[in-house]
């Protein structure tokens, strides 16, 4: 796998969210939480940038799961370690920093952006996504993932998402509708399926910000897709509260001029909870999303 300066940079800088400053927490933060995280997410940091292995990879559980901008997977320690190891040797520097924290008692979810410098003029950057899990009181990696916001060129290994793409979560439902949208060519009634303040990582794009941004993004992509189909797939999913899912999945794009996957990590909220609890239907809204993958749309 060579030239995954990329993906260690990217893998590392998910992991290791950097040491920014503007981190909003949710209201559920309990002060010792906010000082934990903020510990290991310097410790992380300094262990990639030290080519520290053995000491980073403590602060993974051990079912971690990371998900790189490349599409590669790797799931528990050993992989991880694989996936990591070789490639710290190619970085020349990995900074992060985070963006926001939102924490669900024992889980947390954190989104930032990182910049990876390699050998030779190699530079990756963008956004990710990292999820937590607390564990005998000290914070750990459950998932990471991340996308690049820019082409990164060539000489990157790229794996392949699987063709059967299956689905096996009950919630599949709720990216039905936002496929449906898109099909359908209503971005207005799309973009209104993110939340107001949404963050949302495509490939080859800087991050989307809000609501408007979104919809202007895919009203661009649809009026530039000569007749492309979407195909969303949810593969998982991890219930954090009531109010708040993580779902992990695929998105096909097939047209006559575009032709594209990438996987997906998402945070959906509920929007009416006072409905909801008042009997009526669930609304849900992404707040966040990563999805990474070579090319989805032309915009």
């Amino acid at each position: 796998m060579n030239s995954r300066g990329f993906i260690v940079g990217t893998l590392l800088l998910t992991s290791m969210f950097g040491c920014g400053s503007d981190t909003v927490e949710n209201g559920q933060a309990t002060v010792g939480d906010r000082d934990l995280i903020r510990a290991m997410h310097d410790d992380r940091t300094s262990h990639y940038n030290q080519s520290d292995i053995v000491a980073l990879m403590e602060t993974y559980a051990e079912e971690a799961t990371v998900l790189t901008g490349t599409l590669q997977v790797a799931s528990g320690k050993d992989a991880i370690r694989d996936l990591i190891g070789t490639e710290m040797e190619r970085s020349q520097g990995l900074n992060n920093e985070l963006k926001e924290v939102l924490l669900f008692d024992d889980q947390a979810v954190l989104w930032g952006s990182y910049v990876w410098s390699g050998v030779g003029s190699e530079e990756t950057s963008g956004p990710y996504m990292l999820e937590l899990g607390k564990f005998d009181g000290s914070w750990k990696v459950t998932r990471e993932m991340w996308s690049h916001d820019q082409n990164p060129g060539e000489g990157l290994t790229w794996d392949n998402i699987p063709e059967d793409f299956d689905e096996n979560s009950e919630w599949s439902d709720e990216m039905n509708i936002l496929e449906n949208l898109y099909n359908s060519g209503n971005p207005a009634a799309l973009a209104e399926l993110f939340s107001g303040d949404a963050l949302v990582g495509i490939p080859n794009f800087p991050v989307l910000e809000g609501r408007e941004i979104i919809q202007e993004f895919f009203q661009s992509a649809i009026d530039k897709s000569d007749g492309t189909v979407m195909d969303v797939l949810v593969r998982s999913a991890n219930v954090l509260n009531k109010n708040n899912v993580m779902l992990a999945g695929y998105i096909e794009v097939d047209g006559e001029s575009t032709e594209g996957r990438a996987r997906f990590l998402l945070l959906l909220e509920l929007a009416n909870s006072f409905e909801v609890d008042a009997g009526e239907d669930a609304e849900w809204q992404v707040r966040w999303m990563v999805a990474s993958g070579k090319e989805l749309f032309s915009v």
